[in-house]
């Protein structure tokens, strides 16, 4: 992995079946900018990491509008509460058919959190793959945010949320730049009533691990997506968002869903 403290700047271009689309990820000030065709979104690797930016596709003003501050994180309250801190390390993975970015946070108290993040062309969605490397005594994920999202973007009660639990939980927040949605198929999904703006996460409290010093929890998977649309929009992806496009020409994109590519 390479250390970010270095600061210095990245880029690659991934390229498809076909040379019409792309996928890039660069690196400048600590934050990583990650570009398909249908969002760009900023990755913050200061405290606290995590996402900065949401720009859905169609050139609109971003979901987020804290400035490269908090607004998408991890925490937990176990010994207290504890919230991703810096990223110690990045990765750019490619296996010529995806975009893959790695990311270590260090809680500053007993969880790493190791996050393989997938993006592709041609969908509105992207996956996150987290583990959690325990220092000590503890549950994996328990009486906390997995993740949390703070759009702080002011715009107050134009910010309209919904949650849903059929075919398995989700939830979104829109407002006239579009919507971005959070999608698990093993926890829970709530919104809440939080300042000006609101707020929302997932609970992936029954999946919890007792861990110890030295141990490696389960992976959990969940599914994040942004577009120009509504509320309805982020609710209807919900039959879309575990597949995974395997071939890209320029006609079109082919999709096989994510547990038949486990499978082979």
């Amino acid at each position: 992995m390479r250390n970010l403290a270095v600061g210095a700047c990245a880029a690659l271009v991934l390229s498809y079946a076909s040379t019409a689309y792309a996928a890039t990820a660069s690196e400048s000030g600590g934050v990583w900018t990650i570009e398909t065709d249908n969002y760009t979104v900023h990755f913050k690797t200061d405290a606290q990491a995590g996402y900065s930016q949401i720009f859905p596709g169609g050139g609109g003003d971003s979901l987020f509008g804290a400035g490269e501050g908090r607004n998408l994180y991890h925490s937990a309250n176990y010994a207290g509460w504890s919230d991703w801190g810096p990223a110690a390390s990045a990765e750019v993975v490619s296996d010529g058919s995806e975009l893959v970015m790695e990311y270590v946070m260090d809680d500053g108290n007993m969880k790493v959190y190791h996050l393989t993040a997938t993006h592709w062309d041609g969908v509105p969605y992207w996956r996150h793959q987290l583990t959690i490397e325990a220092r000590g005594d503890l549950p994996s994920f328990g009486d906390g945010h997995e993740p949390m999202v703070e759009p702080r973007n002011g715009a107050g009660a134009d910010n309209e949320y919904a949650d849903w639990t059929d075919p398995f939980a989700h939830v979104a927040f829109a407002n006239s730049n579009g919507y971005f949605a959070l999608y698990t198929e093993t926890g829970a999904a709530r919104t809440h009533v939080w300042q000006d703006d609101g707020r929302m996460d997932l609970v992936h409290d029954t999946v919890a691990e007792d861990l110890t010093s030295g141990d490696v929890g389960s992976e959990l998977t969940f599914y994040l997506a942004t577009a120009a649309g509504s509320l309805d929009d982020a609710h209807a992806l919900v039959d879309e968002v575990t597949n995974v496009p395997t071939a890209v020409d320029a006609e079109g994109k082919l999709t096989t869903t994510w547990g038949a590519m486990k499978t082979r």
